[in-house]
């Protein structure tokens, strides 16, 4: 599956994603994707080092990727949306869910926030 992203040159680039885990809230776990979207969008992530997961959060606009990279053969992405429930996320299960990444996704979703905060001060 794909979602349409626009760029900061207006140009709109497709995102891969593999599923939906709840609204607002898409995941990427197949590898090859995963690369076809940091190039898409310009994320630089670095290699993980002495077991330390690497992560990079990359907003755009009312959405914010999420990467991880766990080792050289393994790294995921979440794409949080501005619409995503706080509520939803934080009441799934730890199996589902670790916390380390659900951490991540909640500094996302708060990023994704502060354009309606700015929005409504101009």
């Amino acid at each position: 599956m794909e979602i349409g992203i626009e760029r900061d040159n207006g140009k709109v680039v497709g995102y891969k994603i593999d599923g939906e885990i709840i609204n607002g809230l898409y995941i990427t776990l197949e590898f090859d994707k995963v690369n076809e979207n940091c190039s898409n969008f310009g994320i630089q992530i670095e290699t993980p080092k002495d077991g330390i997961i690497a992560q990079k959060l990359s907003k755009r606009d009312n959405l914010c990727i999420v990467t991880l990279k766990i080792d050289k053969e393994n790294q995921v992405q979440y794409l949080v949306g501005n619409d995503m429930s706080l509520i939803e996320l934080n009441s799934m299960p730890e199996d589902q869910m670790p916390a380390e990444f659900r951490n991540m996704i909640t500094q996302a979703y708060e990023m994704t926030q502060k354009n309606k905060l700015s929005d409504f001060l101009k």
